[in-house]
């Protein structure tokens, strides 16, 4: 996945500089760590689907069930891990472009349960994705 980052900008002023329609989120995106998001349900503004992380506590894959929102060109998605690791994760950013490729930058929060009492402090994790449509 190699993006020049330089040339993305919000989708919508893409968009209209190309006459585009509504963004189609339908499908996969995958992020630079390899973990892929498949959208199965779009009306236009909430969608549904699948997360498989590539990455995880125990380095196995990780699958949850993916449900999120779209206003404009912003976007926010969460996915609930289960009880297998007792955590969910919520991304917000923005849907962007650059005339051939629709990428979402978001950052995101992952919230664990913690194992103890007194680790309560490392149970919220941050960090960014960078996913592109495939």
């Amino acid at each position: 996945m190699l993006i020049d980052r330089k040339t993305l900008r919000p989708l919508s002023s893409v968009a209209r500089d190309a006459k585009a329609t509504s963004p189609e989120l339908v499908g996969k995106w995958e992020n630079e760590l390899g973990s892929i998001m498949t959208i199965v349900q779009f009306d236009g503004e909430n969608f549904s689907g699948s997360y498989e992380s590539a990455v995880s506590s125990d380095g196995q894959y990780a699958t949850g069930p993916l449900s999120g929102t779209l206003a404009g060109d912003a976007i926010a998605f969460t996915v609930n891990w289960d009880t297998a690791y007792a955590s969910v994760t919520g991304w917000s950013g923005l849907l962007l472009g650059n005339g051939n490729q629709v990428c979402m930058y978001t950052l995101w929060n992952l919230s664990s349960t913690p194992e103890k009492e007194d680790d309560f402090w490392q149970s919220i994790q941050a960090g960014a994705d960078l996913f592109v449509q495939t």
